[in-house]
């Protein structure tokens, strides 16, 4: 197809990231629930630290890398370097993503270095695929937030595998607040200043919505960026000055990301859909992320609580994160099936109208999904903070149920969406038995 479509992946690449990713939640929501009674007492010991990397990296980071491997190309009008290494990230995206956690929960060690070793290999593939679109100069502000970002993915990597090294070596003590640098230089560096940066494409695309100033975008990617290793720093060597510094600027700079939002919000030409209640919940979990940082932070109380209170700042963000990017992939997975569908000549939907996007998709299991969702990161963020494994138990099982509601929604609906309905079905039936149907 003409235009910045023409330099897009075939279909496979992005929507078998986007499948797996689909598992991985799945995944995620079970091992929570199996971590329930551990979260609340030691969120640090192996069983919990499998769960959280199943959530980040089979989940999160296997979707965001496969919605870049679409839209990079798309705002940098250029193809990727090579289709077949991006289907080799994938493969070895799915490996690092499993074999680390199961490393992490059962043994042996040699799992975890492996898993290391080929999520290293993995993202400098990745990057160097990614590096062609990402080289264009006239992407603006999504474009410049990719490149950092993915710079920011390098350097979280890098601090895995001296993680996973480190646990055979011992040549670098893995204290609570170097574990904590970790966590936030992959959920705020990587995969939310990518989320903050691709937003600034499509929130205006989907909303229609013209502003006439959107520099808090600009400013969100820059602040974030600049925050964030001053941040991690902070935390790595144990400086409270540069965390509270770091902390402060990521602080306003997801202020800008929210300011951004109502900006397009207000300014938009179409109405408000179910993609916009997944996003104002996901920046609800954003300010309770900020709040439960800053009493984490600064808070006179015990150990236990404070620990507990740092466990709910994560899952807040991987509640951010997660909501938005099952909100976006009921626009994404839609558009990619749809152009497939066009290209094949599908042209019209199962009521025999016009294909359009919304009939690749049914929208009561999406519905649903998105109760299913916020009630389940609801449910752990409450139970960490309140120390009730059953409640973190049941946001398992909500999260869990969601990938499923999700995942098979959006892979049945190029076939439903083809699929002639029963009204249409009727209709070509009584135009057949009418006198005009027979002589034509």
């Amino acid at each position: 197809m003409a235009g910045p479509t023409a330099s897009v992946p075939p279909a496979s690449v992005p929507l078998g990231f986007l499948a797996a990713a689909g598992v991985g939640l799945c995944g995620f929501g079970l091992a929570v629930w199996f971590a329930a009674d551990n979260i609340v007492v030691a969120p640090t010991i192996p069983g919990v630290v499998s769960a959280v990397h199943v959530g980040m990296l089979a989940f999160l980071t296997t979707a965001v890398l496969g919605a870049l491997h679409q839209f990079a190309p798309v705002v940098g009008r250029r193809p990727l370097r090579s289709v077949l290494v991006a289907r080799l990230t994938f493969v070895g995206m799915v490996l690092t993503a499993w074999l680390l956690p199961t490393g992490f929960a059962h043994g042996p060690e040699d799992l975890i270095v492996a898993g290391a070793v080929i999520g290293a290999a993995t993202v400098l593939a990745a990057a160097w695929n990614l590096s062609a679109p990402l080289s264009a100069r006239d992407g603006g502000v999504p474009l410049a937030g990719l490149r950092v970002s993915v710079t920011f993915l390098l350097a979280t990597v890098a601090f895995g595998v001296v993680y996973a090294f480190d646990r055979q070596q011992g040549w670098f003590p893995l204290l609570p607040h170097r574990v904590l640098a970790h966590a936030h230089l992959g959920l705020l560096g990587w995969l939310g200043i990518t989320y903050v940066a691709v937003a600034e494409k499509l929130w205006p695309m989907f909303l229609l919505a013209h502003r006439p100033r959107a520099r808090s975008g600009g400013w969100a990617v820059a602040l974030l960026g600049c925050g964030v290793p001053v941040l991690a720093l902070g935390l790595l060597i144990a400086i409270p000055v540069l965390g509270w510094i770091g902390g402060i600027v990521v602080g306003i700079g997801l202020a800008c990301h929210l300011v951004s939002l109502a900006g397009v919000v207000r300014h938009r030409r179409r109405p408000l859909e179910l993609l916009h209640a997944f996003l104002f919940v996901s920046a609800g979990f954003l300010v309770a992320a900020v709040v439960l940082g800053l009493c984490a932070a600064s808070a006179a109380v015990e150990p236990d609580t404070r620990a507990r209170l740092v466990a709910a700042e994560v899952a807040s963000l991987a509640g951010w994160l997660g909501l938005a990017v099952i909100g976006h992939v009921h626009k994404i997975v839609p558009f990619i099936g749809y152009s497939a569908l066009r290209a094949r000549g599908v042209t019209t939907g199962p009521s025999g109208r016009p294909l359009l996007f919304g009939d690749l998709f049914h929208h009561g299991v999406a519905r649903l999904t998105f109760a299913t969702a916020t009630g389940g990161f609801v449910a752990a963020v409450v139970g960490i903070v309140v120390g009730s494994p059953a409640t973190i138990a049941l946001g398992g099982v909500l999260v869990s149920a969601t990938a499923v509601l999700a995942t098979a929604n959006l892979a049945l609906g190029p076939r439903r969406a083809t699929r002639p309905s029963a009204v249409g079905a009727t209709d070509e039936s009584s135009a057949a038995a009418t006198p005009q149907g027979r002589t034509t």
